[in-house]
């Protein structure tokens, strides 16, 4: 346990440590869903232009997100400042913590937020131009021909080739459904893409996924999944923060941590070395990310329940061998630490699929993945989900305390 909480602290967290200990199992609360038959939607959306100004009488809408769709609970015209006050009734089946915000000035500016308005129901946007988004679907290699995409209320039909674009949406993260002879499932798509990023290039016949990292557009340092919800943020650290004598390669900061071509599994790949010093108690070295805030006055959520993903799958190639480790919540309210048996690394890209048995524990109350090395090891790192789990269903699996 002291090898663990010495990783734990790269986090930066070490000081909420004494808190979770000290909570009970029953401060733990899923973030959605209503005990009457209605509940009120209320809040405060204020938005900017790119040089500050008002977005005065810009549309404003406020989305729900369901397994099979995307609906607007709300919607109404900012006022002159930019601003508009809120509130309305919503069904049971529509009541949930977790909403879109979204705002548009015909199709030239547009913002949009996943915010928990229960949480922080006052919230500031900035808008700025909107973007393309272009992509293929395919099934087994072969290209989808009059499939429909729809992403918020605008919709565009697979080509010949499988191709699609939307030519002005907000920018970021989007969830997109996608409908043909084969099914309506839902996916990550991501603007700003190069046109070999694999993001936004969908293969039906893969079964139900979420894409938590890809790195294909890592310039926040944020998991293509934490960039929904403000989470998700990457680490990279060794037994060096403790004063031990293990190090790493590369930082975050640097560029070099991300490769591409040859080396790369598609597009772009982690590439992270650990020299590790086996001399020092409690060696490590971790590059990891968070899927939750960890802390009681998070925006959004602390925990995930991954208990309907059928594995963490990811490509992995290298030298040495790592282990991938979870931290969760115990039902005492302490924190836990739960790896895998050694993965032995090699020169060829493997993937690797990771169950709760692999863990010996439910895959519940998750707060971050790890993947952990006790010596010298180079890794490379690519295509990482979470399987059976629907994107559209990942708001429906937070926790808080």
């Amino acid at each position: 346990m002291k090898l663990l909480s010495k990783v734990f602290a790269c986090f930066g967290w070490a000081l909420c440590t004494a808190f979770f200990c000290n909570c009970s199992q029953d401060s733990v609360a899923n973030g959605t869903g209503s005990n009457a038959g209605e509940t009120e939607l209320a809040g405060v959306i204020t938005v900017t232009g790119p040089s500050g100004e008002p977005l005065a009488h810009a549309a404003a809408r406020v989305w729900i997100l369901h397994d099979n769709t995307i609906k607007i609970a709300y919607e109404d015209t900012l006022n002159e400042s930019g601003t508009l006050e809120f509130k309305s009734t919503i069904s049971r089946e529509d009541s949930t913590s977790i909403q879109l915000i979204e705002t548009h000035s015909g199709d030239s500016l547009s913002a949009m937020r996943w915010v928990d308005l229960e949480k922080k129901p006052s919230q500031t946007l900035t808008a700025d131009s909107s973007v393309p988004l272009k992509g293929i679907i395919s099934n087994n290699g072969n290209p989808v021909e009059g499939a429909t995409i729809t992403i918020l209320d605008k919709f565009t039909i697979t080509s010949s080739d499988g191709s699609f674009e939307f030519e002005s949406l907000p920018s970021g993260v989007h969830y997109a459904f996608v409908e043909s002879g084969f099914g309506k499932f839902s996916y990550q798509m991501q603007t700003g893409l190069a046109e070999s990023a694999t993001t936004n290039q969908i293969d039906l016949a893969d079964s139900i996924f979420t894409v938590v990292e890809d790195f294909e557009n890592w310039a926040t340092r944020q998991t293509l999944l934490g960039k929904s919800f403000g989470q998700g943020w990457w680490f990279i650290c060794t037994d060096s923060l403790q004063g031990g004598g293990s190090r790493t390669s590369e930082d975050l900061r640097s560029p070099n941590t991300l490769v591409s071509g040859d080396s790369a599994k598609n597009g772009s790949s982690l590439h992270v070395k650990f020299d590790i010093d086996e001399e020092t108690e409690g060696h490590y070295g971790v590059a990891g990310f968070a899927i939750g805030d960890d802390f009681e006055e998070d925006d959004m959520f602390s925990f995930y329940d991954l208990r309907s993903a059928t594995a963490i799958s990811f490509d992995l190639k290298g030298s040495g061998e790592l282990f991938l480790q979870i931290t969760k919540r115990g039902d005492d309210g302490s924190r836990e630490y739960h790896k895998t048996k050694p993965i032995p690394l090699t020169d060829e890209w493997q993937h690797v699929t990771m169950t709760a048995e692999d863990f010996d524990t439910e895959l519940v109350a998750v707060n971050s993945l790890n993947f952990m090395v006790e010596s010298d090891a180079e890794i490379f790192l690519d295509n990482i989900r979470f399987d059976g789990i629907s994107p559209s269903m990942w708001p429906s699996l937070g926790m808080r305390f």
